[in-house]
């Protein structure tokens, strides 16, 4: 049931029909195939009067997904108006969206005939993290009726996710190829990549307790919260060297723990801090997938491939980072090392010409608009918050 009167519509069996229609061995795809082979056989005349129904077939599905995203829609679904901005459920399933970007692409559907929603729609060359890009700077455009703040957001959140990711590969590529010289010079024992923190914290749990009001907090706390239970991390011992070893915390291989001593002590031998890092990257690392899921290939290439190279070694980054987070030895601290260095390489390959002409203008353009954007942005957010609310 949708929410209206005389209207019974189930939107999986909308979906599930417009994929028999136009999906992966359907419909268009068989009609696609028969053609073929009639063409090599010499008899396409004889299909003649199926040609009509190739178009029939093309058309009908997407209009049956956009059915379905208004049932979607009707009965609160958050992921309705991104179906009906044309992305798949397939594309969307299990991925971690920002809920504010949610409820605006929703209010916005839902006042179609009222509001331009032709921004919210997905390009025909956009993959989903484009998409996400765009979108947020759009959003801003239409509260504040000023598209050059909407492009300068779109700008800084693609370039504070840049930085974020270029720092982020190559200071795992700097520490990983030291630590693995160290490995195989000295036979020191790897960490887990961004446990560092974490070490500092446990081997100076003592001082930190002494420090004012965060002290009196952090007592409270066991030890290994944050940074990982050693205790915990005891259960993945194995020999070396001729001798049983205890790994610490951020040694601890976490599937080792966890396959002897169950999911619980996994999480209690990551601590917070290396469990947000594996959840993290393993989500980053979906994404990833997603996001090349939805790209064209051959065109992202011949546009610019500097950014389609990016795309594909920081998915590799990202899964062979979390990789080497839950299990870290020579093998997959290797690979997110050769993987950071590559993501970080393409990374300056795509924003070259942004890296070339320096910090001033940004700078600038802070110092200059920085008052004006926050008005701007305050007033539309006010905008938005009375357009939603139905009792204002």
């Amino acid at each position: 049931m949708t929410g209206k009167p005389n209207r019974l519509v189930n939107p999986k069996d909308l979906e599930q029909l417009a994929k028999l229609l136009d999906g992966r061995g359907g419909v268009a795809d068989k009609l696609d195939e028969a053609f073929t082979r009639a063409s090599s056989l010499g008899v396409t005349s004889q299909l003649g009067s199926l040609r009509p129904m190739r178009t029939w077939a093309s058309d009908t599905g997407p209009e049956l997904r956009k059915k379905a995203a208004y049932a979607r829609l009707e009965d609160g679904d958050p992921l309705a108006g991104l179906l009906l901005a044309g992305f798949t459920p397939e594309q969307l399933r299990n991925k971690d969206l920002p809920p504010d970007l949610l409820l605006v692409a929703n209010a916005a559907a839902a006042n179609e005939g009222e509001l331009d929603n032709d921004w919210l729609k997905k390009k025909d060359d956009e993959t989903l993290d484009d998409w996400l890009v765009r979108v947020q700077g759009d959003a801003v455009a239409q509260m504040t009726g000023n598209e050059k703040l909407g492009k300068a957001v779109s700008s800084y959140i693609e370039g504070a996710a840049n930085l974020s990711a270029f720092f982020t590969s190559s200071t795992t590529a700097i520490l990983g190829s030291k630590s693995l010289i160290s490995y195989f010079k000295s036979s020191k024992v790897l960490n887990a990549p961004g446990t560092f923190t974490a070490r500092l914290i446990n081997s100076h749990w003592d001082k930190l307790g002494r420090v004012p009001r965060a002290g009196s907090w952090l007592t409270r706390l066991p030890v290994g919260a944050l940074s990982g239970s050693d205790e915990a991390a005891m259960l993945a011992g194995y020999m070396r060297k001729g001798s049983f070893y205890l790994p610490t915390a951020s040694e601890a291989n976490l599937l080792r723990v966890a396959q002897r001593g169950g999911l619980a002590n996994a999480a209690k031998a990551a601590g917070w801090m290396r469990g947000a890092g594996v959840v993290g990257s393993g989500l980053a690392t979906a994404w990833g997938v997603a996001n090349l899921a939805t790209m064209d290939h051959g065109r992202a290439w011949k546009e610019d491939k500097a950014k389609y190279l990016s795309n594909w070694t920081g998915t590799a980054f990202n899964a062979s980072l979390t990789a080497a987070m839950v299990a870290p030895n020579p093998v997959t601290v290797g690979l997110a090392v050769g993987t950071g260095v590559a993501y970080a390489g393409t990374l300056v390959w795509d924003n070259w010409d942004d890296i070339s002409k320096g910090a001033g203008k940004a700078k600038d353009w802070v110092g200059d608009k920085a008052d004006k954007a926050g008005k701007a942005l305050s007033d539309g957010a006010s905008k938005l918050g009375s357009a939603l609310n139905p009792f204002d």
